[in-house]
């Protein structure tokens, strides 16, 4: 784990320690677990990759084991 300082507003600071201390929580432990659930939701909003664009790409196309064979021995 990592130290590091960060500067709040006092009201905001204030507001985020009355909560941390209604969890029962310090305010460190309180602005970690804050930031694990934002990062998870951000996880959770990425985009599925969409693979209908290249549905019957190969479908014209002879694939089979003589055909590339055929090309490969030419």
């Amino acid at each position: 784990m990592r130290r590091t300082q960060i500067y709040f507003e006092e009201q905001f600071f204030e507001s985020k320690k009355k909560k941390a201390s209604s969890l029962n929580l310090s305010v460190s432990a309180y602005i970690r677990d804050a930031m694990k659930r934002d990062m998870e939701a951000q996880i959770k909003k990425q985009q599925p990759i969409n693979l209908s664009n290249f549905s019957g790409l190969w479908q014209d196309y002879d694939i089979s084991i003589d055909s590339i064979r055929e090309k490969a021995w030419k």
